[in-house]
């Protein structure tokens, strides 16, 4: 440890490094131990170049987004914790590819539904990126309104909401392909992409930074929808306790939502510790305070089994529970 402490010390980048960080402030179902060290880089080259240095001192290292559908282990993480959070720029592109500004977006009414992209990086969190859609009368983010995470993060997971993926809007990526130390370009194909299904998920690459079709639109329309989205996640419950949202990915072969078969076996409410299913929805585990890693993953496990057991449906999780 003292050899890795020396190391990382005496890198010399524009770096955040934080010894001994609790890693329940950075998930939102608010658990997990301490992490021998946080590192978050400002700029993307800091980013790689903090991420060669690991690779080539054989230093474990987690990357870590808006930790919204994570689980570290109450025993924390030996190693380093290397955060996007602050790779957080948004850019506005013409169709030309030129940066330009807020005010070049709809100068006149007939300027409405011309396309612009937005360049994120991958620490943008979610909410903060339809936030600044709708402030700025685009189209295309406001499914996503009020969603914890990180643009990165959705970007791996494919997150999905209000019938809307980001899929649906990626144009490309710039990512860290460790196996080369090299950063690469991802141009989307339709093919790569299913539900919740990303090639990140395959290639082990780190999303850096990504690309995203948008138009202009009727601000008040944009507003009006993100609006309403956030008020349904509230009602939902999404906000009430920490928790991860949805646990179990839906499997149109079972016939229903996943959240509608766990209710159904009888297991709405169930609790292990301060884990416990929410009251109100089957496919929410919610920390109701105090609740530890080990008992969400008891907790994720259990339910698993109870289903299978009656009703032989196989539920996957979509919680990544990382391992100290």
């Amino acid at each position: 440890m003292n050899t890795v402490r020396k190391l990382l010390k005496n890198f010399n980048q524009n770096i955040d490094l934080i010894e001994n960080e609790s890693l329940s402030q950075h998930t939102t179902f608010k658990v997990g131990g301490c992490a021998d060290f946080f590192a978050a880089p400002h700029t993307i080259e800091d980013f790689i170049h903090f991420s060669v240095f690991l690779v080539q001192n054989n230093i474990r290292f987690f990357v870590l987004g808006g930790g919204s559908n994570l689980v570290f282990s109450d025993q924390g993480f030996r190693g380093v914790i290397l955060s996007t959070e602050k790779l957080n720029q948004i850019e506005i592109l013409d169709e030309a590819g030129n940066i330009c500004s807020p005010d070049d977006l709809q100068k006149k009414e007939e300027d409405e539904g011309k396309t612009f992209y937005l360049r994120c990086g991958a620490g943008v969190k979610m909410a903060d990126l339809s936030a600044f859609c709708a402030d700025h009368a685009l189209k295309g983010f406001a499914p996503f309104a009020g969603l914890p995470g990180t643009a990165g993060g959705a970007c791996f997971m494919n997150a999905r909401c209000y019938g809307s993926e980001v899929a649906d809007l990626l144009q490309n990526t710039k990512y860290f392909d460790f196996s080369t130390l090299s950063i690469k370009e991802y141009i989307f194909s339709p093919a790569d992409w299913a539900y919740k299904v990303s090639p990140f998920q395959q290639n082990g690459g780190i999303i850096l930074q990504s690309t995203f079709k948008v138009c202009t639109g009727k601000k008040a329309d944009i507003i009006e929808e993100s609006c309403k989205n956030i008020e349904d996640r509230k009602q939902k419950g999404h906000f009430s306790y920490p928790s991860a949202g949805s646990v179990f990915k839906n499997n149109r072969n079972f016939g229903m939502p996943s959240g509608k078969i766990i209710e159904e076996t009888g297991l709405k409410g169930t609790s292990i510790g301060a884990a416990q299913i929410a009251p109100w929805h089957g496919n929410f585990i919610i920390n109701n305070g105090g609740a530890s890693a080990s008992q969400i993953k008891e907790l994720v496990d259990f339910t698993k089994a109870k289903v299978e057991e009656k009703t032989g449906f196989q539920l996957e999780c979509e919680v990544i529970f990382v391992d100290n």
